[in-house]
């Protein structure tokens, strides 16, 4: 396979834009993934932010030498996981987050010492490409799960809610478990998500020119435009299960917002993190009930 850019090459400013839309789309899913998996109000707009502010500085500090970036890493979701089950509050929790992240930071400081003045042939050794491979490969397909997982929902439905009842009294739904069911036909969301597969497909293998090179795009332009189709039809004949997009969506949309830094609540945090502040697991009794999305 001939490239069409070497990787010296610089595309027009143009085509710059578009290549950057696709980077974007395709790291985006990944990205606010991990907020959303880990809930207590985290805010994806400051996981996107963060990633590109990130991204800048790794690009600054390696001279643009290496085109990597850097997102959100599902290999931290367990430690934070356990810093919210072990604090005694959301801001508790989120200041063990900042510290984890600082103590992991620093072992990578460390690393990057090391390589500094030993080389990268000790990493090589110890990771070959016949073990870098296959790794990438399972991330790939143990995300494929959560894909198909996805594939069978639509933005229409009604929300679960998760209510707590401890000692025999009953406390305020949670709004980290509420569950979200959806009222779309699965084989309508399938046929959707088909169309955005084999349109990428066709467009990786046989598209010519700018087509070969943005995939991503126009496969998700053209489930979209399906997944709308199939809703406006549901809309227009009252069948909800045909229904796969929720247009109310776009009412609140702002062109320009400011993101909610959930994590500038972790100072206050700091003062929480004490032995006694600690509560101990609770064992609550979990019942559900229902109301319309």
């Amino acid at each position: 396979m001939n490239l069409v850019y070497g990787v010296k090459d610089r595309p027009k400013f143009g085509k710059l834009i578009v290549f950057a839309l696709q980077q974007v789309l395709a790291i985006l899913a990944a990205t606010i993934a991990v907020p959303s998996i880990i809930g207590h109000d985290m805010s994806q707009s400051a996981a996107l932010f963060g990633a590109g502010v990130g991204t800048i500085v790794y690009l600054l500090f390696t001279k643009f030498k290496s085109p990597v970036f850097l997102g959100s890493s599902f290999a931290f979701i367990g430690s934070m996981f356990a810093a919210f089950a072990g604090a005694a509050s959301a801001q508790a929790g989120y200041a063990g987050l900042i510290i984890g992240a600082v103590c992991a930071g620093l072992v990578y400081v460390i690393i990057a010492v090391v390589v500094k003045f030993a080389g990268v042939k000790w990493i090589d050794k110890l990771m070959p490409a016949v073990v870098i491979g296959p790794t990438v490969s399972i991330i790939g397909l143990s995300l494929a799960g959560n894909a198909v997982g996805d594939l069978f929902n639509g933005k229409v439905g009604f929300i679960t809610e998760k209510i707590v009842t401890i000692a025999g009294e009953e406390v305020a739904a949670l709004s980290d478990h509420n569950f979200f069911v959806s009222t779309a036909n699965q084989y309508v969301a399938i046929i959707c998500g088909l169309i955005t597969l084999f349109t990428v497909i066709l467009c990786s293998v046989y598209g010519k020119k700018m087509m070969k090179l943005i995939p991503f795009i126009i496969g998700i332009v053209a489930g979209y435009i399906a997944a709308a189709i199939f809703t406006v039809i549901g809309i227009m004949t009252g069948n909800v299960s045909l229904q796969l997009i929720d247009f109310s969506a776009f009412s609140g949309m702002k062109i320009f917002a400011v993101p909610d830094f959930t994590f500038l609540t972790a100072f206050k945090g700091l003062k929480e993190i004490t032995p006694s502040a600690y509560r101990g697991p609770q064992e609550p009794v979990h019942r559900h009930r229902q109301r319309a999305a």
